[in-house]
């Protein structure tokens, strides 16, 4: 029996932990409908983070547009703090299109469109924050208890070498490689390396790095690899009666993994036992098997309060696996503009915020 041996407790305290790196706009062709939700790894990792009780700051920039206005918005809402949100209309915000498509083996699995469905025009893509924006957005007095990042740019390796002298702990959290000389610098600078197999799993020196204290490799439904104190080890993933979408798993493992050891600091991880770790790393697989019960990267959280999520991990626990008829999944989709190539556009002036505020996305 797969046993998680954790429920989810929010934390009181509020740690802060701050995210730089993807932020997009989610437009899921779903079950019942398309709808949009804010999305991105790190849009994910820190509104998770939000929902179990930390204080989310989050770095990115953003168009001036319709999209980041919808992003903006929900995040918010959701708890995270978006007041270092670089909004610019000399960008646009990132959309992303997901599709569902059916396996082989007959199952129902994501696929992500990076081109407009109407136009065929590729769709707005990653624009990082500049050295001169982290500059007045970030560094401050505060020493935030973690530091999360998922692309490797000058922006973000200024803020984890400031987050490191704070005494941070620096998760790192790549989905490609980009320029080697700072790749090799984020590797080495991160306390907890965390990547997929099938991004990166090609690359046999990132499971021979020295610097992290954690590795932790995923490989979807074959589980994940740990690597801990030099030893490896393997933790088989949770199963559900029905998959509806597999997309965010990754960002729920993630936001458990901080959630759980954040509060330690760079310093306080080394102390920790392998429990503790595969504990945390338990949790977030659990978290993800109850994600793919709903559409859309964060569909549990839409769906679900910590109670409930603590009844589907308890059962889940007891009988490795959740019957659908636990979801009771909610109505209420945020809603998609006829033409998606409006949502390219920017704005004449303002920031819109105005207008946007009228409409929450959920899940």
């Amino acid at each position: 029996m797969k046993r998680i041996g954790v429920q989810v407790r929010q934390t009181e305290e509020g740690p802060v932990c701050i995210g730089c790196g993807f932020v997009a706009l989610d437009i899921v062709e779903g079950e019942r409908g398309h709808f949009a939700a804010a999305g991105g790894s790190c849009g994910n990792v820190m509104a998770i983070l939000s929902w179990l009780g930390w204080n989310s700051q989050l770095i990115a920039r953003l168009g001036n547009d319709e999209a980041g206005d919808l992003v903006a918005v929900e995040l918010e809402a959701e708890g995270v703090d978006v007041t270092r949100l670089v909004r610019q209309s000399s960008v646009t915000t990132p959309i992303v299109i997901q599709r569902f498509v059916t396996s082989k083996e007959g199952g129902r699995v994501h696929r992500f469109s990076i081109s407009c469905p109407e136009c065929g025009a590729w769709l707005p893509r990653y624009r990082p924050i500049t050295l001169k924006q982290i500059e007045t957005v970030v560094l401050t007095d505060d020493a935030p208890k973690a530091f999360y990042f998922d692309r490797v740019t000058p922006a973000a390796l200024r803020v984890s070498k400031w987050a490191r002298a704070k005494g941070s702990l620096i998760v790192f959290e790549p989905s490609s490689i980009g320029d080697e000389g700072m790749f090799r610098r984020a590797v080495e600078d991160c306390d907890v390396l965390k990547y997929s197999k099938e991004r990166l799993g090609h690359v046999p020196d990132l499971a021979a790095s020295g610097k992290p204290k954690l590795i932790v490799e995923t490989a979807g439904a074959e589980g994940l690899a740990l690597r801990w104190k030099g030893k490896w080890s393997h933790l088989p993933a949770f199963e559900v009666e029905k998959i509806r979408d597999a997309a965010g798993s990754g960002d729920w493992c993630t936001a458990a993994l901080i959630h759980k050891l954040g509060g330690v600091g760079c310093v306080g991880l080394s102390r920790l036992k392998r429990s503790d770790v595969e504990d945390a790393l338990r949790l977030g697989q659990g978290l993800a098997a109850l994600n793919c019960m709903f559409e859309g990267a964060r569909g549990l959280m839409s769906n679900k309060d910590i109670a409930s999520t603590n009844v589907g991990l308890k059962v889940l626990q007891e009988r490795s696996n959740v019957p659908d008829e636990w979801t009771v999944r909610k109505d209420g989709y945020s809603t998609v503009p006829e033409r998606v190539c409006e949502l390219c556009k920017p704005k004449e002036s303002g920031s819109g915020q105005g207008q946007a505020r009228r409409v929450r996305g959920t899940v």
